[in-house]
């Protein structure tokens, strides 16, 4: 094939991805058509078949690339913060991650996309546990069980963590309430964000701190 072809091949290819990713994540996997896809994307109907198959095959591409995102993102916040004791760990996680998520500027369809497939999986759920979760799973057990004294195997580091998890994502998934009832003008500012974290921060370690205080459950370990 000349190189000019595989040239626009390649470049259809991506086009194809990019429609995709923007029109899943605000649609769904089952609202959206493949005819839809390829004239937004300007590609001929049989583009996908050539490329990815099918509309799944399509859809577990652009799965991916949010998953390979999710990892990308928290594996570098771990790095950042890695070299700290386990408390200043788990505040620059807090911080860094609602930097992330409250970023305006930030590329919102995955995370748009990822909420979707958690809430309404697909065949492709596993792509997102898999490649976006289970490759960070052991350091952030790891994180919180220091500061519960124990090991990954307390379902309360898994606890304590989602619960952390948690609360940095209701501020993001919330932010179309929050904005229309804060003050005219409100906005997430860098200051604004760092007083949220250390909220979260403080309040979480409370937690654990108390929930470290008693007794260790039954084990019950994680599914890796």
């Amino acid at each position: 094939m000349p190189e000019t072809a595989v040239q626009l091949d390649v470049e259809t290819r991506q086009r194809l991805l990019n429609v995709a990713a923007e029109l899943f994540a605000e649609h769904g996997f089952n609202h959206v058509t493949i005819r839809e896809i390829c004239q937004a994307a300007g590609a001929n109907l049989a583009a996908v078949n050539y490329h990815f198959r099918d509309k799944l095959g399509l859809y577990k591409e652009v799965v991916q690339m949010a998953a390979d995102a999710m990892n990308k993102f928290k594996a570098e916040i771990l790095d950042t913060v890695e070299p700290q004791p386990p408390e200043e760990r788990l505040r620059g996680y807090i911080r860094l991650t609602l930097h992330r998520l409250l970023d305006p500027h930030q590329e919102s369809w995955m995370e748009k996309l990822i909420a979707r497939e958690t809430t309404d999986p697909t065949p492709a759920i596993d792509l997102i546990i898999e490649k976006g979760i289970k490759p960070t799973v052991e350091r952030n057990g790891r994180m919180v069980g220091e500061l519960l004294g124990t090991t990954l195997d307390d379902p309360r580091v898994w606890q304590c963590f989602l619960s952390v998890q948690g609360q940095c994502l209701f501020y993001k998934m919330s932010m179309p309430v929050t904005l229309r009832m804060a003050p005219p003008g409100f906005q997430y500012t860098s200051e604004v964000v760092d007083a949220l974290a250390e909220h979260v921060y403080q309040f979480s370690l409370a937690g654990i701190r108390a929930l470290a205080a008693q007794p260790a459950p039954p084990q019950m370990g994680w599914r890796s």
